[in-house]
């Protein structure tokens, strides 16, 4: 089957080009900007350059919004994008590191802004980036207002996924816990599927996939006992031992065999790329595959099989048993309009009657006191009327919280102070 590896480049090196003229399925580079013009039409290019002075979290730390972060981030990029015409996709922020709802949430609405003033200079955006392992899996409902935007910008979800030391350790039955079988899934490698069985696909935002970082790194852990936390490089001696792979070179090969022909069993994803060809000496050194065999073994693999060319597409969760499509959760049967009267938590029978005495007859309003049965569905029109908004708890307000988790809203709020106030000011408005 086609190929989905391809080339992390941080600087032009040996065998470079006759991988890429093999045609893999995604080039990143990160310098050498210029090698865009030599990579293959079909070739998906996505470019990222290092802030050194900045990232994400003190964007926010002090006290930027998610649009005058945006605004920093790509004005402080644009002369790089603008001169390299070739790379129409780039990164934004590598790696961030979130732990709350409301941080993730901050972001969401950072990447929104990205694609919006990416979109202006004709450019695409990379999303995410998030680093192997994360970030936690609860927290991707808070992501999806940037996923939804995504769909509209014609974005990509990157995503980093490295282990150690074997690309294929904490997938499936290769636990620390022997009794522990993870199916067709990982936690560090192949924990994509996670995040898009139990999140995205059930929410119609498949978007296509690309594996931004992949490769084994000894950092991640936890490690099997004994074994040393290393690059592919420092483990020929543990896969010797245990193995009996006298070849570090070819296991290393065989293993990203492994992983590529577990990425050609998934539609969404476009490709992953390998950390790294060429490098500005340690740490990055170990992980060089340029000049190696495995260079050699990763062009003739590309050979063979090239990527096939790459197209955006969104994709759907599967159909069901029965053969027939099924719906996605939150999708309408038809399309129709909603306008739901949110009333407070502390609001009675008495709110709720106002509220059928008010706007019933003519009006049909839905009644609830559930902000997220409020911001739910993917409709065309998605009105919230909020009764005095000013009565729900936490520091996030109603407006904030619909624009940071159900976008699109036409949100209206009024202030009565009794049922009868309400009743009146639903017939009249």
């Amino acid at each position: 089957m086609p190929t989905k590896l391809g080339a992390h480049v941080l600087r032009t090196a040996a065998d470079l080009g006759e991988y890429i003229q093999a045609r893999p399925a995604v080039v990143k580079l990160v310098g050498d900007w210029g090698l865009g013009r030599d990579v293959p039409e079909e070739t998906l290019v996505i470019g990222r350059k290092h802030q050194a002075n900045y990232d994400a979290q003190l964007q926010k730390t002090t006290g930027k919004a998610p649009l005058e972060a945006a605004q920093q981030f790509v004005g402080d990029q644009q002369g790089i994008y603008q001169s390299n015409p070739f790379i129409t996709y780039w990164e934004g922020h590598n790696e961030p590191v979130w732990n709350t709802e409301e941080e993730m949430g901050w972001y969401a609405r950072f990447e929104i802004e990205r694609m919006k003033l990416m979109a202006d200079l004709g450019l695409k955006c990379v999303i995410g980036n998030f680093a192997t392992g994360s970030p936690q899996l609860a927290l991707w409902p808070a992501f999806f207002p940037a996923l939804k935007a995504a769909k509209q910008h014609q974005a990509i979800l990157g995503l980093h996924e490295y282990s150690c030391p074997w690309m294929w350790w904490m997938t499936g039955r290769y636990q620390v816990n022997p009794n522990e079988d993870q199916g067709d899934e990982g936690w560090t490698t192949l924990r994509y599927r996670k995040i898009y069985r139990q999140h995205l696909l059930p929410n119609g935002l498949g978007v296509p996939l690309v594996i931004t970082e992949c490769g084994i790194d000894g950092l991640v852990r936890p490690l099997p006992e004994g074994a040393p936390g290393a690059t592919w490089k420092g483990l020929g001696d543990y896969w010797r031992r245990v193995d009996g792979e006298p070849d570090k070179d070819d296991y290393y090969v065989r293993q990203l065999m492994w992983y590529d022909k577990e990425l050609q069993k998934d539609d969404y994803v476009v490709g992953a790329t390998i950390f790294t060809w060429g490098s500005f000496g340690p740490p990055w050194a170990s992980f060089d595959v340029a000049g190696t065999d495995v260079a050699k073994g990763l062009i003739a693999h590309t050979q063979a099989d090239p990527a096939e060319p790459f197209e955006y597409t969104i994709f759907e969760e599967e159909a069901g048993d029965g053969g027939e499509e099924e719906m996605p959760r939150g999708h309408p049967r038809i399309q129709y309009k909603r306008t739901y009267v949110l009333l407070p938590p502390n609001a009675d029978a008495a709110w709720a009657r106002a509220v059928v005495q008010g706007a019933w007859d003519e009006k049909r309003y839905t009644i609830g006191s559930s902000a997220d049965d409020a911001g739910i569905g993917d409709l065309d029109v998605r009105r919230v009327i909020a009764v005095n908004p000013h009565e729900w708890p936490g520091s996030l307000g109603l407006a904030d919280f619909f624009n940071q988790f159900y976008p699109g809203i036409e949100y209206r709020p009024i202030t009565a102070a009794t049922p009868a106030e309400l009743a009146q000011k639903l017939e009249s408005g």
